[in-house]
């Protein structure tokens, strides 16, 4: 390419050319580029100097192409349509990198409270082209760059918070039914009989403010052990034991009844919050902040329905959630 910007006065010249040997006429060319028809001319004067060969014999009935003029025709055609190609197709990746929004969220959120919302959220957003990446287990830390990503951290004002970290011992309906229709935290059959669903990322003492510290109690009852949270809150929706819900994930199938608290007014809430960060360098883009802006707002009316049924804390007052904070730079 070097090499044809020093053979060419103006590599200029050759779009000139191309268009007057396809149009057949120096006239059409001009008006291609809203030049005027003299300049055309000079550009192919100047283009056939640099050659050392005339490209066009001139005459009444047009511009013809000479045989060197048809030679460098279908190069100039093949060469622009590629790069016309490439440029279009660059075009459509910049408009689907600009309309694509990827949430990076965990498996178990997005199967238990975003799903059944997935219609509202795009009809709500029409423009935006959503891509799920879900993470199965406990995340530590958000990798590669995101618009929304879901992660526990200390209270802090990053990012937009979502929900407070809160922990609710949760069950089927026909569960609780199945043991008398309401449990004891400290039951005085102790807890033979009963099945726990635990996340195998966690130690059993996360139980431990729910069921007390004693083995003896841990160990009476039959633990299943799962690596994946979203089969856990799948088991205790079909009966199969008790889980620990986090709020944020469970508060749907609360509110809808598919889960009820094992143990009314009891919950663990660890004063951790749950945030939506943006990875991406730079303020977090528009779609991404209004999309988390709606999440809030539809989490904030679960919250107070789970609240209003005795599974966790009345922390938020209003339709929306008070605690939503933002900040215009992304988390590195």
């Amino acid at each position: 390419m070097t090499e044809l910007a020093r053979s060419l006065t103006s590599p200029k010249s050759l779009l000139v050319f191309e268009a007057a040997a396809r149009h057949g006429s120096f006239t059409r060319a001009a008006k291609d580029f809203n030049i005027s028809q003299p300049s055309i001319s000079r550009n192919i004067a100047q283009l056939e100097q640099d050659i050392g060969q005339p490209l066009f014999v001139r005459g009444g009935g047009g511009a013809h192409l000479t045989d060197a003029g048809r030679l460098l025709f279908a190069a100039t055609t093949d060469g622009l349509g590629r790069i016309s190609e490439a440029v279009d197709t660059l075009r459509a990746q910049s408009m689907s990198s600009d309309s694509e929004v990827v949430l990076s969220l965990s498996n178990a959120f997005v199967t238990n409270w975003l799903v059944s919302r997935l219609a509202a959220l795009s009809e709500a957003f029409p423009q935006a082209v959503l891509r799920f990446d879900l993470v199965p287990g406990t995340r530590t830390s958000v990798a590669g760059e995101v618009d929304l990503a879901t992660l526990i951290t200390d209270a802090a004002p990053h990012g937009i918070v979502l929900a407070p970290e809160v922990i609710v011992p949760v069950c089927s309906p026909e569960y609780l039914a199945a043991h008398g229709g309401a449990l004891s935290p400290e039951p005085a059959g102790g807890w033979a009989g009963h099945t726990f669903l635990h996340l195998s990322d966690h130690p059993r003492t996360i139980w431990d403010p729910i069921l007390g510290a004693s083995s003896k109690a841990r160990g009476e009852a039959t633990w299943h052990g799962f690596s994946d949270y979203a089969a856990i809150i799948q088991a205790a929706t079909d009966g199969a034991g008790i889980a620990l819900g986090w709020l944020n994930v469970v508060a749907d199938s609360l509110r809808s009844g598919r889960l009820v608290p094992a143990w009314q007014g009891r919950w663990i809430d660890t004063g951790r919050v749950v945030q939506l960060l943006s990875t991406r360098p730079g303020p977090m883009r528009p779609v991404a902040r209004e999309i988390a802006q709606w999440l809030c707002e539809r989490m904030a009316e679960d919250l107070n329905a789970a609240a209003r049924l005795g599974a966790g804390p009345e922390t938020l007052r209003g339709p929306a959630a008070e605690c939503v904070t933002q900040r215009e730079d992304s988390v590195e």
